[in-house]
């Protein structure tokens, strides 16, 4: 007797039945990789969300006012590169995807050894009078490590009289997103970005990092270290 198929019910099971349907009627189109997976065992069937249908009232007549663009200023470290063919076609497709509603996933990850670690280092800050390593800091790090390992996830879209461009960058700029409470109560968000994070080793990142966050909860921001990003 065959055996029942495994469950593989996941916040993405929508996307591989889609994945199953093309394999099934045109397994061309499929990547090898999913072939062998649906080869030995199916998706299961995952019921789809009931679709509710909008009433679409029409905008007013009225022209729209034109947006008017900041004005494109760049770095010491940074390049526009125009975009052409199979690349500008990309960034094209990226662009209209904008309105399409996005597919999160999450994954669970061992981090045993980044704890240990963790308790060992403040060990040793506590026993100096240093303030402690938190979580948001090291995974703050390992981001910039991991953005100097492949540097083109630093990249940037930038459009130059209407024409798609690469904003290339020399330096990892990395926001802080720090929780501010104003005068009045009010508590807002504020992203200033340690400048030029990938030259720093870890306890010059560090005391950049604790930095910012106090200057910030200070309302002593300047503003080449705190902006709003500027592309996409």
């Amino acid at each position: 007797m065959a055996s029942e198929p495994k469950q593989r019910v996941t916040v993405n099971s929508w996307l591989e039945q889609e994945l199953y349907q093309e394999f099934v009627n045109n397994s061309g189109n499929v990547d090898a990789s999913w072939k062998e997976v649906f080869a030995t065992e199916p998706p299961e069937e995952v019921t789809p969300p009931p679709v509710t249908q909008a009433v679409v009232v029409p905008a007013p007549a009225t022209p729209a006012a034109p947006v008017m663009e900041p004005a494109l200023t760049l770095s010491a470290s940074e390049q526009l590169v125009p975009l052409k063919g199979a690349s500008a076609r990309i960034a094209e497709n990226m662009s209209a995807s904008l309105a399409v509603p996005s597919a999160m996933s999450q994954r669970t990850i061992p981090v045993k050894v980044i704890d240990e670690n963790r308790r060992l280092l403040n060990h040793w800050r506590d026993l100096h009078g240093r303030s402690k390593i938190s979580y948001t800091h090291l995974i703050a790090w390992a981001i910039v490590k991991a953005i100097k390992q492949v540097p083109g996830i630093n990249d940037a879209y930038a459009e130059l009289d209407g024409q798609p461009h690469r904003l290339s960058r020399g330096e990892v700029n990395i926001g802080i997103a720090v929780d501010v409470a104003g005068k009045d109560g009010h508590r807002s968000l504020l992203v200033p970005n340690i400048k030029n994070a990938g030259a720093m080793s870890f306890y010059e990142f560090l005391t950049a990092f604790d930095e910012i966050v106090a200057r910030s909860r200070k309302g002593k921001l300047t503003r080449t270290t705190s902006a709003a990003p500027r592309f996409r």
